[in-house]
């Protein structure tokens, strides 16, 4: 096994989701980024998800 980026790993699953039918807003995309090098919180990351969907 080898190892794969976060980046990679993250890509592969977007375009997994695409696949289902579903997407997301690049600042959507950018939030998930942000959790995972640690410049968000995942209690941040969970709290922008839900204000961002209560704005809706």
């Amino acid at each position: 096994m080898h190892n794969v980026s976060t980046e990679k790993a993250l890509s592969n699953q977007l375009a997994s989701i695409r696949m289902e039918g579903f997407c997301f807003s690049d600042s959507e995309i950018d939030n998930v980024r942000k959790c995972l090098s640690g410049e968000l919180t995942f209690k941040q990351f969970t709290d922008k998800i839900v204000s961002d969907v209560k704005h809706r």
